[in-house]
């Protein structure tokens, strides 16, 4: 079982799926994202997704690189991708709650100077 989180608001923020069923959600929200991507970040935001469908693994609200000063477009872009991909998706349920910790995603725990990160087809976000 993976685990998806939401550190900055605490255990109560967690969300336990199989690996299989990440991956599918990832996917199936990196599709809708790229058909609406324009910004660079959108469309990195898409590879990431992609990249972290297939590496696995936990993975928490603060692990996306946000940028403080489009948090809040951010935000709205990728809740809307979830919400349409769950329209689709044998994983609504779990959909339905990743988007809630996103939405609610405080600003204040965005870190400045994070960055998208491939490594050997790993995808991550460092700080710099």
């Amino acid at each position: 079982m993976i685990v998806l989180s939401n550190r900055a608001l605490g255990p109560r923020a967690e969300l336990m799926v199989s690996n299989s069923a990440l991956q599918d959600m990832l996917h199936a929200v990196a599709r809708v994202a790229e058909a609406r991507a324009t910004a660079r970040w959108e469309l990195e935001l898409v590879r990431w997704l992609d990249a972290r469908a297939e590496a696995g693994g936990a993975l928490d609200v603060s692990d996306i690189a946000w940028t403080p000063e489009h948090f809040e477009a951010q935000r709205e872009f990728v809740v809307t991708a979830i919400v349409q991909a769950r329209d689709t998706s044998i994983h609504a349920s779990a959909l339905t709650r990743w988007s809630r910790m996103i939405e609610v995603h405080p600003r204040h725990a965005i870190i400045c100077g994070r960055r998208w990160h491939w490594s050997g087809g790993q995808a991550s976000v460092t700080t710099e």
